[in-house]
């Protein structure tokens, strides 16, 4: 066995030799990966390819375009990719937009394959052969209600058709279709509003030269949360204008337990809408990307009456909504419902398992923006002191934030004209399919600082094909002593 053992070992000694004899220097060599620029003259352009899809649409009504083939004269478009797997945040896509400045159009285009930084890094230039390619169109409405031809913004896919849908390019095919360019550009992004957004603005890279994440949000990780599902969503609220958007960031990210910044700054982000297109999203590739430094933040201005115990046996002001059926019925209590932008939505009462609610969304409105109040009757608080708010809110298909409250004292039944001052409430968040289990506290809203007659309203402030969130209240409810 002691033989055995030694012949065993010099015959592997032997081996190794020989074979490593056997590899020259030249093996040793660091790969070339120099980029040779391929002989491509491209003749198309991804506004080109938004076109064709929607022209077919005029004429036969599909959503899915396929560019035919065309071997003596291939199309090819030239675009530069803004997006990074490198931290898990994309996955199995690139997003391309046409210009490395000043861009007019973006797409979106699916690959059966991962480590997609490696070869195709924010910047560099790619050629891709369409022929063969199919395009597809989403702008989150009802399959009837899609439209690209309308002014409500969507987001264009490029891949492979199967079946009647666009997927992944094969890995095997890659190759064929992409193909890289020696140039490496500088992305520059564009700085923009929020309320600016086009269709032409989505998947292309931008900045927000002033946010910060909604103050309801500070604490919070960018996607380790218990109910964060595939991605979380945190606000992102822009200072100049007090609108909002989603950040969108994979469960998967490297960063996902990263407590996102509490300061104010710019945010540089590829645009895009989220999985079924219904409302806007920010997606960072790296963190890196967010320079929230100042800790000047713009948060609005709140109601703060101080610390202090508040609440107490006497009921100031108590709806729970149990005999208001109706919108006469809720006017006829004294409440101020009005739709703000002149649309028909408002704040409606419904009911669910025995329990009377007011219930707003924006979903299939046709509104945007959809804006509408509700304002309770005068609640006078001169008798009382130490007074406390409380109310419950409930949420339905979760896209977004979309209820804001807030008070005022000299409210005269014009929602345009009163001074309102937003209060500090805790609102019910998710799930973004189906219904959440149970109402969600406000917690207590000290109101003892005011004096006369009080207002409490509720505003939504959504869109169809924007922030469509169910928001259901309940209970609102006035104490003091």
């Amino acid at each position: 066995m002691k033989t055995n053992k030694i012949y065993t070992i010099f015959t592997v000694v032997i081996l190794a030799f020989t074979l490593n004899s056997c590899i020259t220097d030249s093996e040793f060599a660091v790969p070339d990966v120099t980029v040779t620029e391929p002989n491509i003259t491209p003749n198309s352009s991804v506004s080109a390819v938004q076109t064709a899809l929607k022209q077919a649409y005029n004429s036969n009504s599909k959503l899915v375009y396929t560019f035919p083939e065309n071997k003596s004269n291939p199309t090819y478009l030239e675009a530069y990719v803004v997006s990074s797997d490198a931290t898990g945040n994309f996955y199995k896509k690139l997003i391309i937009q046409d210009k490395a400045e000043n861009p007019t159009a973006g797409i979106e285009v699916v690959l059966n394959n991962t480590s997609l930084s490696a070869s195709y890094e924010p910047g560099r230039k790619i050629y891709i052969l369409l022929d063969g390619l199919s395009v597809s169109y989403d702008d989150g409405q009802s399959a009837s209600r899609i439209n690209p031809t309308d002014a409500i913004a969507g987001k264009y896919t490029l891949g492979m058709l199967d079946g009647d849908r666009v997927d992944d390019i094969p890995s095997t095919s890659i190759s064929k279709h992409i193909f890289r360019s020696a140039t490496v550009a500088n992305i520059v992004p564009t700085s923009i509003k929020i309320a600016d957004i086009k269709e032409e603005h989505i998947n292309t890279y931008v900045t927000l030269p002033k946010a910060q994440f909604s103050k309801s949000n500070i604490g919070k990780t960018f996607s380790g949360e218990a109910n964060d599902q595939f991605d979380g969503f945190r606000d992102l609220f822009e200072c100049d204008t007090e609108k909002e958007i989603k950040l969108q960031t994979s469960t998967f990210a490297s960063f996902k337990s990263v407590v996102i910044p509490a300061g104010q700054g710019a945010i540089k982000m590829v645009l895009s809408k989220d999985y079924r297109a219904e409302f806007l999203v920010g997606i960072v590739n790296t963190p890196s990307d967010i320079s929230f430094d100042s800790a000047d933040r713009c948060d609005p201005p709140v109601l703060d009456c101080g610390t202090g115990s508040v609440g107490g046996s006497t009921v100031v002001f108590n709806e729970n909504f149990t005999s208001i059926t109706s919108a006469s019925q809720l006017t006829a209590a004294g409440w101020t419902s009005v739709n703000t932008n002149g649309g028909s939505g408002l704040f409606t009462p419904r009911s669910f398992g025995g329990n009377q609610y007011l219930q707003a969304s924006a979903f299939r409105s046709g509104e945007d923006p959809f804006e509408a109040w509700v304002v309770t009757p005068a609640i006078n608080l001169d008798a009382t002191t130490a007074e406390e708010l409380t109310f419950e809110t409930n949420t339905g298909y979760d896209n977004g934030k979309a209820l804001t409250v807030f008070v005022s004292t000299d409210f005269t039944g014009d929602v345009k004209t009163a001074t309102w001052l937003q209060v500090n409430a805790k609102l019910s968040e998710g799930p973004s399919s189906g219904y959440g289990s149970s109402f969600t506290s406000s917690g207590s809203i000290n109101l003892s600082c005011l004096s006369g007659n009080v207002y409490v309203a509720f505003r939504y402030l959504g869109a169809d094909g924007g922030v469509t969130t169910t928001f259901q209240v309940d209970n609102v409810k006035v104490t003091g002593n």
